[in-house]
């Protein structure tokens, strides 16, 4: 008779315990995935200052062009991780492919690594309007 008494008890807890864990799982992950996207906006205005500090120089600069070279792979890197933390950001990382591809190419395109470079503040444009598509949709994302 004791333990049909405790049941109810036992099974209350049981559902407690789990719907506490459920909870905590789920602020985790969700947690997790807003601090990635703000760590992924922090990286493209970086980039985005970079950007812009070469493009605008009065005369080439290797150190400079290395730096973007590296940042626009840890960008890209970053940005292909947060693809696994939902549907979503999967379908964002789809969608926003091009416009992706075009702020690179923006960044390192023209006359980027070559021997008569000039400055070409367009090119800054255009990776902040590539940028401007990329966290719209991210901040939609998320």
């Amino acid at each position: 008779m004791s333990w049909l008494a405790l049941a109810p008890l036992a099974t209350a807890l049981l559902a407690a315990s789990l719907a506490l864990a459920g909870n905590y799982w789920l602020q985790n992950r969700s947690g997790r995935r807003i601090r990635d996207a703000d760590e992924a906006r922090r990286h493209l205005y970086d980039f985005l200052a970079l950007v812009a500090e070469y493009w605008m120089a009065k005369q080439r600069d290797t150190v400079l062009e290395a730096r973007v070279l590296a940042t626009t792979w840890i960008v890209m890197a970053e940005l292909r991780r947060m693809q696994s933390h939902s549907r979503r950001l999967r379908r964002w990382y789809h969608d926003t492919e091009e416009h992706r591809l075009d702020m690179i190419d923006a960044a390192t395109g023209g006359c980027f690594q070559q021997e008569d470079w000039a400055a070409d503040p367009n090119r800054v444009l255009l990776v902040a309007r590539s940028m401007r598509h990329i966290l719209g949709a991210l901040r939609r994302a998320c």
